[in-house]
């Protein structure tokens, strides 16, 4: 059990904690430091080293969540769990989408320097990641204060 509570805390730190640095520090600073042609091939290969570390902390997450959710408690467990785990899963929905639609446009609009469209679709990036971080949020204090409520 400490292991599967480790594990499933890590993934939680490094995407919740990962998006947090990069929409209220990283990306604000950018903007404030570089014009399109600079940023946004940064923010591409920023995004596309995180995204790994995310799939790493999705799997880490879902496997340990659900390895407890079933093993340990046998499925019987109280209503903050299974709104973590719907929450969770909305989340990985929108990371998916994220991941195989807006993000590779972004990335195929940086190769070809076509800045404006390479903007609209970091611009529809960042409005996912914050609804992501919201929800990441939320959930984490939900893990931490669930069974108190």
């Amino acid at each position: 059990m400490g292991i599967a509570i480790s594990l499933h805390l890590l993934g939680t730190i490094v995407w919740v904690g990962g998006m947090f640095f990069a929409h209220m520090a990283l990306r604000p600073s950018l903007e404030e430091l570089f014009a399109p042609a600079q940023r946004l091939p940064v923010m591409s290969k920023v995004l596309e080293r995180f995204f790994r570390w995310v799939w790493l902390a999705v799997g880490l997450i879902l496997a340990s969540g659900y390895w407890m959710l079933i093993v340990v408690f046998g499925g019987h467990t109280g209503l903050h769990v299974h709104l973590m785990q719907g929450i969770g899963l909305v989340m990985v929905g929108l990371f998916v989408f994220l991941y195989f639609a807006p993000f590779p446009r972004m990335q195929r609009a940086v190769a070809r320097e076509a800045w404006s469209d390479a903007g609209a679709r970091l611009a529809l990036i960042r409005r996912i990641i914050a609804t992501n971080l919201v929800l990441g949020l939320l959930v984490s204090t939900i893990a931490v204060a669930g069974r108190y409520l």
